[in-house]
């Protein structure tokens, strides 16, 4: 059976990867979409064959025929629609970052768990089968004991004047949070849980009310640091991630597509790392999740950890010192 989408939400990132993605995507069928201007729904609507376009929130959640909703809107409005979506019945797919505080991250979980809904955040490196099997390789110990991780996330993305980014009050933060919560993720789903980080941020070139560059530096639970780094105003970074141990390294970078390179005891191979279209293997994930009762790659907790580890480094970045973000600390 075909899950039935709504997507609140109908802006760039909807429009050129998730609504597209859904269409492509088996067991997914793209019902309806939200745009506050009527004309412009209707023009997304018959663009991307939804049958539904709605111009409110409360519209859209009125619809049965829907079986779930994804949510891609700014984050300050996560917490309160993922609930709405919730109550409703529907099963949800949000974006990242979760929300804008750990509390609204539980808030989210707990609604979604009182009314028997299915619940994934937008992490989509996840999916990505290069990252899957650099995950196996370390679990599998072929790299030996891991040292050290790197995510770089570093590209021209200018914030433009009054944008919900370069908004604390809307965004949570700058690029650590927008980018920076997928290079978090990545690390935390492949190395495990993280102990203690510490930050630096600024905004030296735009002057944004934001951190337009940021760092995270992370102490993992077992044993093992590891980097984010983000920048909305640095040229680029062909680098996607580093991982090295005791008796290897690997590294993703991007060369006319995404390569892998790996060096285990000094022999040293490159892998062709095809495009994938991580959106429609998340929904298509998502729609076996939620008909088949597959484990979930990706989960609500998931989220809250990436935000309980973002507002460490954010507090790092204003005490000047190391701030503990063990699941120790956030169990009790």
């Amino acid at each position: 059976m075909a899950l039935k989408w709504g997507v609140l939400g109908a802006g760039s990132v909807a429009q050129r990867r998730a609504m597209p993605a859904i269409k492509k995507a088996k067991d997914a069928e793209l019902h309806a979409l939200l745009s506050r201007d009527a004309a412009r729904a209707q023009r997304l609507a018959t663009e991307h064959s939804a049958r539904m376009p709605y111009t409110t929130v409360d519209e859209l959640l009125s619809d049965a025929a829907l079986d779930a909703i994804y949510v891609s809107t700014p984050v300050y409005l996560h917490c309160e629609q993922v609930i709405k979506a919730a109550e409703r019945g529907f099963h949800v797919l949000c974006d990242k970052p979760m929300a804008m505080n750990t509390e609204e991250c539980q808030r989210m979980i707990d609604a979604c768990q009182a009314n028997d809904v299915h619940l994934q955040i937008c992490f989509l490196f996840r999916f990505h089968s290069c990252f899957q099997q650099i995950k196996n390789w370390v679990a599998d110990g072929r790299l030996g004991q891991i040292v050290q991780g790197r995510v770089p996330f570093l590209k021209p993305f200018p914030v433009p004047q009054g944008a919900w980014r370069g908004n604390p009050d809307q965004g949570g933060g700058g690029s650590l949070m927008d980018l920076g919560s997928h290079g978090v993720d990545l690390l935390r789903y492949i190395l495990g849980e993280v102990r203690e980080v510490s930050s630096f941020c600024n905004s030296v070139v735009h002057g944004y009310d934001v951190e337009e560059t940021g760092m995270i530096m992370m102490r993992f639970e077992n044993g093992a640091q590891g980097f984010v780094d983000t920048s909305f105003a640095a040229a680029g970074c062909d680098l996607v991630i580093e991982i090295y141990g005791t008796d290897g390294w690997v590294w993703v970078y991007n060369d006319d597509g995404w390569k892998v390179k790996l060096s285990v005891n000094g022999e040293v191979q490159i892998i062709e790392s095809p495009f994938e279209d991580l959106y429609q293997s998340q929904f298509e994930h998502f729609a076996q999740c939620v008909t088949e009762g597959e484990q979930p790659i990706v989960t609500g907790i998931d989220g809250l950890r990436t935000n309980a580890i973002l507002a460490a480094a954010y507090e790092s970045d204003r005490t000047g010192q190391a701030v503990s973000c063990s699941t120790e600390d956030a169990n009790g």
